[in-house]
């Protein structure tokens, strides 16, 4: 854990350095021209403010890396109809004024535009306004900029741990490297490790039906992979219980699902059990096969020998197996 926070820190410090060069001002305090190290074509998208924050024009915004939110999309266009977490922090904005900026970047694919590193609610809910947002433009590169949405995030405590778990995955399906994913996300190769497994197990569609969940942590996400790795649940059974979920919230419908678990793991427990020979058990359910050879007294050299041989008898069986369906 200190490894971590240590880690963090020495990104931090770097970031928070990139970030402070942006906001360069002249001796009066002020810029009257964007920041000298900002491409030439974007110079005319930005309006200069106090403290090196621009104001800049949402419609000028690019979504930029990997998506770390579920509940919000920054699109090129406005949205007809934002979400009620967004129609707050615009009723917020309204009341009291944009207290912290977005940080941004000069696009290199489109002149004149930008592309966000993070505070994508707050553009958001400045385009439902129908105002600039007040920004800080870096020209920071891809490993710079994803640490900083990372540590912005971490900082702020905003993203469900289910967000965390597909924002790690998407950081690692863009090319980064897991330990880029790890300081990127302030958390060890362990927690990563976490993130992955549930990504993994958890249908998709699941995932997103679901929703961030913001007071599910990790156990109650463990706890529905565990349920889809053990076959106690399916995707399809899981979207048809999503689709009855009417107004429930995502922490609702989370807990919907979580209720089907134990509905469904009593209905599969019809196991059945034989012993062929002495000291052997075969379990026979609908999730699975399994075999048991106990080795003590007198059948310690039978399971010795099945130990040795077993590889070889199973692909005996697996041949005649084909054989046999083919021939039929």
């Amino acid at each position: 854990m200190g490894a971590v926070i240590m880690a963090m820190g020495k990104n931090k410090t770097g970031i928070m350095a990139a970030i402070t060069a942006a906001t360069e001002t002249s001796k009066d305090g002020a810029s009257d021209r964007a920041h000298r190290t900002l491409p030439k074509g974007t110079i005319g998208s930005v309006r200069a403010g106090l403290g090196g924050i621009q104001d800049i024009d949402t419609n000028l915004i690019l979504a930029w890396g990997p998506k770390d939110r579920l509940d919000i999309e920054l699109t090129a266009v406005n949205s007809a109809a934002p979400n009620e977490s967004i129609k707050d922090l615009a009723t917020s904005i309204a009341d009291a004024g944009q207290q912290v900026p977005v940080l941004l970047r000069p696009s290199k694919d489109r002149d004149g535009h930008f592309e966000i590193i993070y505070g994508q609610r707050r553009i958001l809910a400045c385009r439902h306004l129908g105002i600039p947002v007040r920004a800080l433009i870096r020209t920071l590169d891809d490993t710079d900029a994803l640490m900083a949405k990372g540590l912005e995030n971490a900082g702020r405590a905003e993203l469900s741990y289910y967000e965390r778990v597909r924002f790690a995955h998407a950081i690692l399906e863009q090319g980064y490297s897991r330990a880029e994913a790890c300081q990127a996300l302030a958390i060890s190769k362990n927690t990563l490790s976490q993130l992955e497994r549930i990504n993994r197990l958890v249908p998709l569609a699941v995932g997103e039906a679901i929703g961030a969940a913001p007071g599910a942590g990790r156990p109650k996400w463990t706890t529905l992979a565990t349920a889809f790795e053990k076959v106690q649940l399916s995707e399809e059974g899981v979207m048809g219980v999503l689709g009855q979920s009417g107004d429930l919230d995502s922490d609702g419908r989370l807990d919907l699902v979580l209720k089907e678990i134990g509905k469904r793991g009593k209905q599969e427990r019809s196991v059945e059990e034989r012993s062929p020979v002495p000291g052997v058990q075969i379990k026979s359910g609908k999730s699975g096969l399994s075999v048991t050879v106990k080795r003590a007294g007198e059948n310690t050299r039978f399971a010795d020998w099945l130990d040795q041989n077993l590889d070889q008898l199973i692909q005996d069986s697996f041949d005649r197996f084909q054989s046999e369906s083919h021939e039929g």
